[in-house]
């Protein structure tokens, strides 16, 4: 039939070898390959049927109607219905049944007048514009409607609200009536907090680093499942060269590849840039209609509506994935049981050596995604995600509801989220290089957001604290807590330990006043958790840093009690965002990485 249709011997011998290879048919290689475009193809098609050929079909003729959405994932055929009351059919002709068809159409000469062939593209295309309202109020009150205790939406339950409202006033009234007592028990809690969350780090210090790779434990001979990439993009017009260029490099066939570029309608630029770069026919461009919120989660959210893919992975603009990532999470997931639900590929800084900002950004990558994640995943503690690099069974990830459109650190909250439902996370290690911001106000505008989101992620968990201790296990809350509210406490706080020991040194200098021996200790131990959290910071980076690496930062930990400073200025910026602006997106600028 493709010799019939005029296509070459030996485009059709590649394609039927690919086929075999990948376990596809030779019309979906062909397609894949790059040689052939949808448009010329479905045009010979039509031809072959004397079926007239559209590559745009009017939005305006089509109703939303129920289920519709599947025809993004398998575009066969669409009604249309004219202003005159006329209905027509736009199809997608398989190159296996059309002889059969093109019989069916000569028998039944009515039905062929009102037939017309199109491409896949077309459908979706339209039926993304037909849905639109429909599909984002349902991607934004998704999870919402589903299960409220999980969702952001709002800020503080009322319980949570009163317990924290007389917390304040608890202190404040102790401060006026018992300001010495008052003072030292914050003091012994707060010290004790800020030690405790030394612990999983120093046990992340013993660890080592990976699990055993999976990438080839799975039989040759085993077909690939289709794989979906959602890349969420705003204002990024200038990353798409860069970004297309590493797509194009992941090894999976292209015709089991499903790539969704998720752009923001308003965001003319971005639009712009994609349409106008050559892409292959697995790269599809999905334009989210404006509304609040304005979110990375609420735009995958509403992309997930087309996601082919049996598993899913989600990247960033600026995002230069391993080639064979994909491959190793596949065989990850199929060497292990249906309730690990995600895999978390290493984020590592490319640009380690530019100044001492991306230095110590990159160590401390290095210790999160190379250290902790894997002892956490070993043990099957409830996993932090990154904002990219997350490899999930689509299925897994539409029974959870996917991420929370409200929180802007949808990466942990799904993570937390997955683990309360009774799946559990796991690491890989085909890593993900990405660069860091190099000056302070970009990468405190980063990381308040991050620290938003935890606090977000943090207060949609203790609405219900027996429940979370029961569906995650004592030691796993304890943990969770531990790693997740210690943290921004410890970034809260850190300032504070200073001002504890620079009083401290001023009474000691001070002629009238000789601090207790309590003040004595509790300043001591102040200045231990100081430098214990310094040097595990370098320890923990450090010992998961390839050589190279180290050698580009050493100097760079000169600068470390300033890093922990704009760590604490971007955490006490969350807290006050949390309050007037809980959803606000704060994006960082990227520019495309240099050679």
């Amino acid at each position: 039939m493709l010799r019939r249709l005029g296509f070459d011997d030996a485009l059709i011998e590649k394609a039927e070898t690919a086929a075999q290879d990948n376990g596809t048919t030779i019309e979906q290689e062909l397609l894949a390959e790059g040689s052939v475009s949808p448009e010329t193809y479905y045009r010979r098609l039509a031809h072959y049927l004397a079926l007239p050929f559209c590559d745009e079909l009017d939005a305006d003729c089509v109703t939303d109607r129920p289920r519709i959405d599947r025809l993004l994932v398998q575009p066969g055929g669409l009604r249309l219905e004219g202003k005159d009351g006329s209905t027509r059919f736009a199809i997608v002709p398989c190159a296996k049944n059309l002889a059969e068809l093109h019989w069916r159409l000569s028998t039944r000469p009515a039905i062929r007048r009102a037939v017309v062939v199109t491409v896949p593209s077309a459908i979706r295309r339209t039926v993304w514009e037909v849905g639109a309202r429909r599909r984002l109020s349902k991607t934004i009150h998704r999870l919402m409607i589903w299960e409220p205790r999980f969702s952001a939406r709002v800020v503080f339950w009322g319980k949570q609200g009163f317990l924290l409202g007389g917390s304040v006033v608890s202190f404040f009234a102790g401060l006026i009536l018992f300001p010495t007592e008052t003072l030292l028990l914050t003091h012994l809690l707060f010290t004790t907090l800020y030690a405790l969350t030394l612990l999983i780090r120093l046990a992340s210090v013993r660890a080592s680093a990976f699990p055993e790779r999976h990438s080839g434990s799975i039989d040759s001979d085993t077909p690939l499942p289709v794989y979906t990439v959602m890349i969420a993009l705003y204002r990024e017009a200038g990353m798409i060269p860069q970004l297309v260029g590493h797509m194009k490099k992941l090894d999976w066939p292209t015709s089991k590849l499903d790539i969704k570029l998720v752009c923001e309608a308003d965001d003319s630029e971005t639009i712009a840039a994609i349409r106008a770069t050559p892409m292959p026919p697995h790269f599809e461009l999905v334009v989210v209609p404006p509304a609040a919120p304005r979110t990375k989660p609420k735009a995958l959210n509403y992309a997930l509506s087309g996601a082919r893919g049996t598993f899913l992975t989600i990247y960033d603009a600026e995002d230069r994935p391993h080639p064979g990532q994909l491959r190793e999470a596949w065989a990850t997931f199929n060497a292990a049981p249906g309730t690990l639900g995600c895999l978390q590929a290493p984020l590592t800084i490319g640009n380690v050596g530019q100044n001492w900002i991306s230095g110590l950004f990159a160590c401390e990558y290095a210790g999160l995604f190379r250290g902790i994640l894997p002892f956490l995943a070993r043990h099957r503690f409830p996993l932090p995600l990154g904002g990219t690099s997350n490899h999930f069974r689509t299925e897994v990830l539409r029974k959870c509801r996917a991420w929370d459109s409200y929180n802007v650190a949808e990466d942990a909250d799904l993570g937390l989220r997955l683990h309360r439902l009774g799946y559990h996370c796991g690491v890989i290690s085909c890593e993900t290089l990405e660069d860091a911001p190099v000056s302070i106000r970009p990468w405190i505008a980063q990381r308040s957001r991050w620290v938003k989101g935890w606090l977000q992620t943090l207060l949609v968990a203790l609405r219900e604290p027996g429940r979370l201790f029961s569906e995650l296990g004592t030691l796993g809350c304890l943990v969770f807590l531990t790693n997740g509210a210690g943290v921004i406490l410890s970034a809260l706080l850190h300032p504070l330990l200073f001002v504890a020991l620079f009083s401290t040194a001023a009474m000691m200098i001070h002629p009238d006043h000789t601090p207790s021996p309590l003040h004595q200790l509790l300043s001591g131990v102040d200045l231990a958790n100081i430098l214990a959290s310094y040097w595990v910071f370098l320890r923990l980076g450090l010992s998961r840093m390839r050589p190279a690496e180290a050698r580009q930062m050493r100097a760079d930990a000169l600068y470390l009690p300033f890093y922990w400073l704009m760590l604490s200025a971007a955490a006490w910026k969350a807290l006050a965002e949390l309050y007037h602006a809980p959803f606000l997106w704060r994006k960082t600028a990227h520019k495309p990485s240099q050679p």
